[in-house]
């Protein structure tokens, strides 16, 4: 990936990382605390829980994993050259990225790949691969305008 398009990639992580949290808390009637702790769960087991400290531990994780999805959607977008549907970029990458996550979830964990399946889509797809792929979109067209202007 081009230098330039790293920047936008991890902006996009960092927005989708943060409207995703924000539905999760809202949903599951949890502080982002709590959903930190969480996502610390799944590497350090059911410590997490035993103290806030642990959610530094999956905020990092979370947000590196966000950055992580995003650097590599606009690597794909940028080889196949397609920015300008992003909808329909948004809402692959968004089953891609859940699909990938809860596989990845169900061997560490354990738990059925259908628990929670309706809620993780709907997060991944509307609160995190559109505001992704609509930000990268937008970013990458600017930096597409700013080039041909020089």
């Amino acid at each position: 990936m081009k230098n330039s398009l790293f920047p936008p990639a991890v902006v996009a992580g960092l927005i989708g990382g943060v409207i995703v949290d924000a539905f999760l808390a809202l949903v599951l009637r949890s502080s982002p605390l709590q959903i930190w702790q969480y996502v610390a769960s799944a590497i350090v087991g059911q410590v997490a829980y035993a103290s806030l400290w642990y959610a530094a531990l999956g905020f990092v994780v979370h947000f590196a994993v966000s950055i992580f999805w995003a650097v590599l959607y606009v690597a794909v977008v940028n080889a196949v050259g397609q920015t300008r549907n992003w909808i329909v970029g948004g809402i692959v990458w968004g089953v891609l990225v859940d699909a990938a996550m809860y596989g990845i979830l169900a061997i560490k964990t354990g738990i059925s790949f259908t628990q929670g399946f309706e809620q993780g889509l709907l997060a991944h797809v509307i609160f995190y691969g559109l505001p992704v792929a609509y930000y990268v979109a937008r970013a990458l067209h600017q930096k597409k305008a700013e080039h041909s202007t020089t």
